[in-house]
């Protein structure tokens, strides 16, 4: 569904907005086949107008198209017929009139320009008949034009199969297409979007006081164009001008005036262009069990997963979701995997990642999906972004893995929690946050998460870790955070000696990441002689403020947190604890093994410099 702006003031009932008293345009939204959606639209801007807009996505699996056969030897081209008998006699869902067209004789006409079915050509260019629609047998839709005023040259150059005779271009690139001396009348097009994945077809309805009362052409263009249409052409217009579906009844969606102009009557016509589409499925929950292997989602019997209560995966093998589902109901991976080859596989579907069960994502597809919880399973996505306009919504692991291929990007409002109620371990080939208050945030609970050399720098993790403490208490908007902190806890870094980054929940003191503060500690600390010596620094040299130096804040900090030789500050369980005042007997340990290095002197210096700290 497209929620553009319309022609000016909009109310889009569908998109759920509030009705404004000066609305000038109200929509109406429905999926009636798979892969189509139609949009009628009801404006007093720039006059009163009746619109249908149908848009199809040709990469849906059962969209096909049919053009007016040709009538082989009679006299003419085609036979003619209204739009509503061709949609009856070629069975498709959808059908409109298509381009211009003259009697012959009898029940015969001549189609007024290059026109094809099916790969038979059986009618040329004219002059002013110079563009056409051509759609391959794989659904590769082109407009092409005329390289003369006549045969059946044209450009781009592509095999002609379902191809329909169209008149004057309406868009090029986006750009509307401008015509002098334009009249009001019912009017029809034809267009596709800007990656050509999508076919439009629209009516306005005209020459009717009380409904709706046309347009011109550069008029249709730019109706056209608002509603994502880049390129297109004009077809029939007038009496002409008729959209039916089938739905499952033959039916007139637009109010054609095809007889002497009175409302509600057809006309006969040598060119019309209809639609294959398969039904909408009923709304269901859905469970698709690939044993082994892998299977596409036709190949389990879901071409497009649109009305799914749920969905739930079963068995061991492999499901491929290789189409722009739009399904709201929940997902459930039990068992196997479900890779993405569509990154709009999963675009409106919360997931789960059971124990045993894999979410994957083809190489170059990067996810978009409301929210995953990984409950003892593995989320398997090489290039994942979180947060933004175009990723997950937030990933939540309780229990289970991210693999070791992962690169993570957090965006505005994009959260990964990992689990606070036991210790983890997690190694991300990349990680970068955006910082800013409404920026992305990674909780780690209790976890530890290690980056490899590149994916990363020191300056990069320490910025988050600043972000993520906010006013101080690590439970901050955006960086990295921890919802498991408590006191006087924060997050400590390390560096290792191939270049990766490790970081942890951890408290001041402890420069190994390992729960405890001991005389391990103490060493690392004495064995590092940065102690005010201005030099660059961090968390495993003593930087316990990640202000980069270590410094008489950087001991009083070790000491407020009272952790030293009283055992692992982690335990188990995490239920709330208090944090132990500082054991006298510890400290005099710390202190005496400071004072074997000529530090004295320098923590008195430091205090000089420091007044606010209480000597």
């Amino acid at each position: 569904m497209r929620c553009s702006a319309g022609v000016r003031a909009v109310v889009i009932a569908a998109c759920g907005l509030a009705a404004a008293p000066q609305a000038a345009e109200t929509r109406t939204v429905s999926r009636p086949f798979l892969g189509v959606t139609h949009t009628r639209i009801d404006t007093t801007v720039p006059r009163k107008l009746v619109m249908n807009l149908v848009e199809i996505d040709l990469t849906v699996p059962g969209i096909g198209f049919a053009v007016t056969p040709s009538n082989g030897a009679a006299a003419g081209e085609t036979v003619g017929r209204t739009t509503r008998q061709f949609l009856a006699d070629q069975a498709v869902q959808v059908a409109i009139n298509g381009g211009f067209s003259a009697w012959a004789s009898g029940s015969n006409y001549n189609v007024e320009g290059l026109a094809a079915r099916q790969g038979v050509v059986y009618s040329e260019f004219q002059e002013f008949r110079t563009f056409a629609l051509n759609i391959s047998a794989d659904n590769i839709a082109t407009i092409i034009r005329a390289t003369g005023t006549s045969g059946t040259t044209h450009s781009p150059v592509t095999t002609l199969y379902n191809t329909l005779a169209g008149e004057a271009r309406l868009l090029r690139d986006g750009a509307i297409i401008n015509y002098a001396n334009e009249t009001l009348h019912p009017r029809t097009g034809v267009g596709l979007s800007a990656d050509a994945t999508r076919l439009f077809l629209m009516t306005i309805d005209g020459r009717n006081a009380g409904h709706s009362l046309g347009v011109t052409r550069p008029e249709l263009a730019d109706l056209m164009r608002i509603n994502g249409v880049h390129n297109a052409i004009n077809l029939d217009g007038g009496g002409s001008t008729t959209l039916v579906f089938a739905d499952p009844v033959a039916r007139l969606v637009n109010v054609p005036v095809g007889v002497n102009d009175v409302p509600g009557t057809e006309r006969v016509v040598g060119s019309n262009f209809g639609v294959f589409a398969l039904p909408m499925p009923a709304p269901a929950a859905i469970t698709l069990n690939v044993t082994s292997g892998t299977q596409t989602q036709w190949q389990a019997g879901q071409p497009l997963l649109v009305n799914a209560l749920s969905l739930t995966k079963t068995g061991a093998g492999t499901l491929l979701l290789d189409q722009a589902n739009t399904f709201t109901g929940s997902t459930t991976l039990t068992a196997g995997t479900v890779r993405l080859t569509h990154a709009r596989g999963l675009a409106a579907s919360p997931v789960t990642i059971r124990s045993g069960a894999t979410l994957a994502a083809a190489s170059g597809v990067r996810p978009s999906i409301p929210s995953v919880a990984v409950t003892g399973g593995t989320l398997d996505v090489a290039d994942l972004t979180i947060g933004g306009t175009a990723g997950v919504g937030a990933v939540t692991v309780s229990s289970g893995s991210i693999a070791a291929s992962a690169g993570i990007t957090l965006l505005a409002g994009g959260r990964l929690s990992l689990p606070a109620t036991e210790r983890r371990g997690f190694l991300l080939s990349s990680l970068a946050i955006d910082e800013s208050p409404s920026g992305g945030l990674l909780d780690i609970g209790t976890s530890m998460v290690t980056v490899p050399a590149g994916g990363m720098t020191a300056g990069e993790l320490v910025a988050d870790i600043v972000a993520g403490r906010g006013t101080g208490s690590i439970h901050g908007t955006a960086g990295i955070a921890s919802s498991a902190a408590r006191g006087d806890l924060r997050i400590g870094w390390l560096t290792a000696g191939d270049g990766s980054l490790s970081f942890a929940l951890a408290a001041a003191g402890d420069t190994t990441l390992d729960g405890v503060i001991d005389v391990l500690d103490v060493a690392t600390l004495l064995s590092t002689g940065r102690f005010d010596s201005g030099q660059a620094t961090g968390w495993g040299e003593g930087d316990f403020t990640y202000d980069g130096v270590v410094d008489i804040l950087d001991v009083t900090e070790m000491l407020s947190a009272g952790l030293f030789d009283t055992g692992d500050y982690l335990p188990a369980s995490f239920s709330p604890v208090s944090v132990p005042e500082p054991a006298s007997t510890g400290w005099l340990a710390v202190v005496a093994a400071i004072a074997a290095r000529p530090l004295v002197r320098q923590l008195t210096a430091t205090r000089r410099r420091h007044p606010r700290v209480q000597a």
